[in-house]
């Protein structure tokens, strides 16, 4: 295990929450009703919203909804209610090599450091951390919410230069890793100029390939078992 650092991505990466793009979709869906949005985009148009970056913003006002700020706010509140409907009907859980794999890298000999960085809210990440007991595994947690707003979101490399930071990273000593199942880590990852690791947990999402995306990812691995053989 050469790296020093392990940053993780929440949602599809460590929590299975099945779907993750129709999961997203359908919170989507229903903030933009709550909202009362003069009428709900196709399909479509509604997955554009996700790879838009800042761009976002055009799309929402395009769709009648003039402040994202309230459109975050209400999007985090449907997200929390729906998780936590989710978890009392035990329809959502860790992927099941989560806990060992955390342990084995948090008790490794060299004192390694794991993080989360990850674009969900941080009372709804909290919920998740504590439901499942694996809070104790992250030394540092970045999330929306407190300081952080949409525009320190991946694909920003905002929040791994934050925890970067609080790890007192030096690239001259240390070797970091994000690991993710979304083209978003990637990025967020080699724009802070560390090691990228795509996580394939469903295969079928990425059927029409990843070898056109301008970031490639440095490894890829279907299990979290493989990080401890990088």
């Amino acid at each position: 295990m050469k790296f020093e650092i392990y940053l993780f991505d929440l949602d599809g990466t460590l929590l299975n929450l099945g779907n993750i793009g129709a999961y997203a979709d359908q919170i989507l869906v229903k903030t933009l009703n709550e909202l009362k949005a003069p009428k709900i985009p196709e399909r479509d148009e509604r997955y554009k919203f996700w790879s838009a970056g800042n761009n976002y913003l055009e799309l929402l006002h395009k769709w009648g909804v003039s402040k994202a700020q309230k459109f975050w706010r209400q999007y985090d509140k449907v997200d929390f209610k729906q998780r936590k409907a989710l978890y009392n009907q035990k329809k959502i859980a860790l992927f099941g090599d989560v806990k060992t794999i955390l342990e084995r890298i948090y008790n490794h000999k060299d004192g390694k450091k794991i993080a989360i960085v990850t674009n969900t809210a941080n009372y709804v990440v909290d919920y998740i951390l504590k439901k499942f007991d694996i809070a104790t595994f992250f030394q540092e947690i970045f999330s929306m919410g407190f300081k952080n707003d949409q525009k320190s979101a991946k694909p920003s490399p905002s929040g791994i230069f934050s925890i970067l930071e609080s790890f007192h990273y030096d690239p001259n000593v240390h070797k970091a890793l994000m690991i993710g199942d979304s083209i978003s880590d990637i990025i967020a990852a080699k724009r802070a100029n560390i090691f990228a690791c795509l996580i394939k947990r469903d295969k079928m999402r990425y059927e029409k390939g990843f070898n056109s995306w301008k970031f490639q990812p440095d490894y890829i691995i279907e299990r979290l078992d493989e990080l401890l053989k990088l």
